[in-house]
Formats: C-alpha cells, structure tokens, sequence
C-alpha cells in the first residue's frame, strides 16, 4: 500500500505549532496537536518505531504511563486521576518526535517557531496593558498577554538561555534579532508578576555563561550579566514581589493552622504531599486522590488548612508524583528526567543538544516549586523538546 505524502516541511511545521501557540491560546495548542495526529498518521513515520529503541527516555516513560494508568486503581476520584493521566500521557508526542527525520533545518523551525510564539506573545502584552488593544491580560495582571505568569517567566528564561547559544554562534538567528528578542524577554521578565522565572534566571544563566564562553569573553558576559541582575533588584515589580514573599512566609510561621497567601498555599501543598509520602511510600495515595487526602490531612490538623482553595498538586513536580504514585512514581520520573537530560548534556555543543539541555534545566529547577509535569502547556513543551534527534543528518549536527 503506498504511504500517504505529506511534505516533511508541513509536518514538522505541525510538530513545532504547539509549541508556539502554548504562550498564546490553550484552545490553539489543543487543535494544533489534533493536527499533529493526523500528520503523522498520513506521513508513514509510525513505521519508524524502532528508532525509540535508541532513545534512552523511552522505557521509563512508558513504565511512568502505566504506573499512572494503574494508580487510578486505588484513587477514589476518577475524574481527577484521568486528568493527570492525560498530563503524564502528552508524553506520547516524544514518542512521535523521536521517530521523526530530523534534519538542521527542521531543529531551526522549531527554535524560531518557539522564540516567535513568545515574541508574539509579548508584543500583545504591552498592547494590551498599555489598553492599545482591548482584549484583557491573563488574570488581569499587567504584562502577561494571554499567557499564565508562571509558565510564561519560566519559559522566558528558557528562551534567554537559548539566545545567550545563538548570540554567540548565530545559528538560528542573526546576532542582532538574538539582541532585540533577548532585551524584549528580558524587560518583560523583569516587569512580570512571577518570582519563579526571575529566580531562575538568577540561578541559571551564570552557569550557562560558565558552559558557553572562554577568556576574557566569559567574564565580559558575566559583568552583563551583573548588570541585569541589578536590573531585577531595581525593579519595582520584583521588589514588591520579593516584599510579598517575606511577608507570606512571615504570615505562615506566625499562623501555621491557616493560610491564604501565594507562598503559604505552596508551603501547605508541599508539606502534604510528604504527609502523603510518608503514610503511603510504595503506592501513594492514587492518582487522583491527592485534593481528597489533602483534606483529610487539614481536617485532622495535620497540614494547614487553605481556606476556600481546593489543592490539586504539592506546588512540586517531584512531590507531586511521590505523593499520588509512591516512591515507585517518584523513582521513574527521576528516571526518565535524568535519561533526557544526560542525553542533551552530552551533544551539549550541538545546537540541539543545547537547547534541550537548557530546556530541562529549567524544568529540573522550576520542579522545585512548580508542578511542572503536571502542568499543560509545560507538559507538552517537556515531550515536543526531548524528543529532538541528537543525531542529525546521520550526524551530529
């Protein structure tokens, strides 16, 4: 039977949509994988299945997926175990990249397609708070387009680590578009509503400065570096926000049987989800039991209670698996992390193993503090990036 054609340049024009339409419509990004789907069904590379063998990520998603399949058993809220199943299972879109011919050009498709979704994206954001165009902010805070702040500083800071690459080797992008995109990432992140990618930029972009640059061009960039960092200190968004969060954390430690603000929500969620761990180590509490249990832990006194917040998660990937699914669910999502990422880190001079590098960095620390896996759009854009080839051409690109 002869393969139905679809040229590849549309093809992994569908694979990289996703992810540029993530920052600017939850609804676009939905239909863009349906899209996907019927791609790849009519471009024959299912029959590529074999290529999966050589990815070292595979077997522990696969055994992830059914560990999460099979916590449903013991979980009392179907509904809700169905919707991380449905997080955890956007995985199968790696599955799909991996069997993929990848080529330079298309790993430059995909880059440019994601720095322009978040270019677009911020565009439309200080249109829309500057009230040039009608339509509202994202939560009504100021900034943020249509996209969530959280996932939008993180993504953010993943896209300034790439550019901090191209700048140097222009590969994607010349230097002067790397300069204007980075000083529009920059300025937005400083101006958004989101200690997480701020925190994160901080952290991460002196050790990728550290990777990337030799002599005297390594503390030059650190120097510019500095200077951004005092950018952020001087801002009077994070300012606040940093006010905001010791006087969270002060508020908690004062009044530890009931909390309502941003950083106490987090801290409750995390010390449930060890409360969790801890009572159930081997199966967790079921997929979809983790709001359920939170409560009985509040109404017994032994976390503190969220007054009119219903907690879907622990406010952290590795807490959040641990748990609903025990230490097994713990043990292959570390697994599978780590897979992915010492794949990146060794084609870490390649463009591509660059950028997936620094795309899990992110993700491991936003992990802390986020659940990350859980997440929609983060979910999706972890399975469409690892997925890249670190072989390119029949080589190393």
């Amino acid at each position: 039977m002869k393969k139905l054609y679809i040229p590849d340049h549309w093809l992994f024009t569908l694979y990289a949509l996703p992810l540029f339409l993530s920052p600017l419509s939850t609804a676009g990004t939905g239909i863009s994988l349906g899209l996907l789907l019927l791609g790849y069904a009519f471009s024959g590379y299912w029959r590529n299945w074999r290529k999966l063998l050589a990815r070292p990520w595979v077997l522990p998603f696969v055994l992830l997926f059914a560990w999460t399949m099979m916590g449903l058993i013991w979980s009392s809220d179907t509904n809700a175990g169905i919707k991380v199943v449905e997080a955890t299972g956007f995985g199968f879109f790696a599955l799909i990249g991996a069997t993929l011919p990848w080529q330079e050009r298309w790993v430059k498709l995909f880059i440019r397609l994601f720095l322009a979704g978040i270019a677009l994206n911020a565009i439309l954001a200080f249109l829309m708070t500057w009230r040039i165009l009608p339509w509202m902010n994202t939560d009504n805070l100021p900034y943020t387009g249509f996209s969530d702040h959280i996932f939008l500083s993180l993504v953010l800071v993943q896209a300034l680590l790439w550019l901090l690459w191209d700048f140097q080797k222009s590969w994607a992008i010349p230097k002067w578009a790397a300069v204007i995109l980075g000083l529009l990432f920059f300025v937005q992140l400083i101006i958004t509503p989101a200690r997480s990618g701020q925190l994160a930029f901080i952290l991460l972009m002196p050790l990728a400065i550290w990777f990337l640059y030799r002599g005297r061009w390594k503390y030059w960039a650190l120097a510019v570096l500095c200077l951004g960092v005092i950018g952020l200190g001087l801002s009077p968004i994070v300012q606040s926000r940093v006010e905001l969060g010791l006087s969270n954390v002060k508020q908690f430690l004062n009044n530890q049987n009931s909390t309502t603000t941003s950083l106490g929500i987090r801290i409750a969620t995390m010390e449930a989800g060890w409360e969790m761990l801890v009572d159930h180590p081997l199966l967790g509490v079921g997929t979809g039991d983790f709001s359920e249990v939170m409560r009985e832990l509040q109404n017994t006194g032994q976390v503190t209670n969220t007054p009119g917040i219903v907690n879907t998660s622990a406010a952290n990937s590795y807490l959040s698996e641990a748990a609903v699914l025990g230490l097994p669910g713990l043990g292959l999502l570390l697994w599978m992390m780590i897979a992915a990422t010492m794949e990146s880190w060794r084609n870490r001079n390649y463009p591509q193993g660059w950028f997936v590098f620094m795309y899990l960095a992110v993700f491991w620390l936003g992990g802390i503090y986020n659940t990350m896996n859980w997440g929609y759009d983060n979910a999706i854009g972890w399975a469409l990036v690892i997925a890249i080839s670190p072989i390119i051409c029949g080589k190393r690109a």
